[in-house]
């Protein structure tokens, strides 16, 4: 009986507490803040690296656990160079839109820096909306080829050492 009060008493301090319109500000935890996960979900780890370097370094494009995976069931380097391979093609058949994505980006990210509410940067990833929509079902697909090259104990792994225990929903169609 108590858990069924606590927990979504708890949910909802936490949802709340997320949706807070006071400066965001840099702090470690935010300095690792990824709009590719924002916008497309887990899908989003597949982008890791196709929009380039981010400003002082700190990835904002799919950060994935791929390097991380210990040794015993470490990724080949065949499979390094498919996973290159796929995130190569992707980034030739939508440079427009990933160049869209990466401007929104830098310019949530320069906002947030500096001292821009949630509502504010926010509204400035809204702006990718469209394009994150269109291109979508393509990120979709590059996640699913690049789980395909993985072994079954690799996907594992991942699965259970995601980092996100809750993944943020994508930016879905109204």
């Amino acid at each position: 009986m108590l858990r069924k009060v606590l927990a979504p008493a708890l949910a909802a301090t936490l949802l709340f507490a997320a949706c807070d319109k006071s400066p965001t500000g840099v702090t470690a935890a935010s300095a690792t803040d990824d709009y590719a996960l924002l916008m497309f979900g887990e899908a989003g780890s597949a982008l890791e690296g196709t929009m380039g370097p981010a400003p002082a370094g700190m990835p904002f494009d799919g950060a994935s656990a791929y390097h991380r995976l210990p040794d015993a069931i470490a990724l080949t380097p065949e499979q390094i160079a498919a996973i290159r391979a796929l995130r190569e093609a992707f980034k030739a058949d939508h440079a427009a839109e990933i160049a869209t994505l990466r401007e929104i980006f830098m310019r949530a990210r320069a906002a947030r820096e500096a001292g821009a509410t949630r509502d504010e940067v926010h509204a400035i990833l809204m702006e990718g909306r469209d394009t994150a929509i269109a291109l979508r079902p393509y990120v979709i697909a590059l996640r699913e080829g690049i789980w395909d090259i993985l072994t079954p104990a690799q996907r594992e792994w991942l699965f259970t050492h995601r980092r996100l225990p809750f993944v943020p929903r994508p930016i879905a169609h109204p």
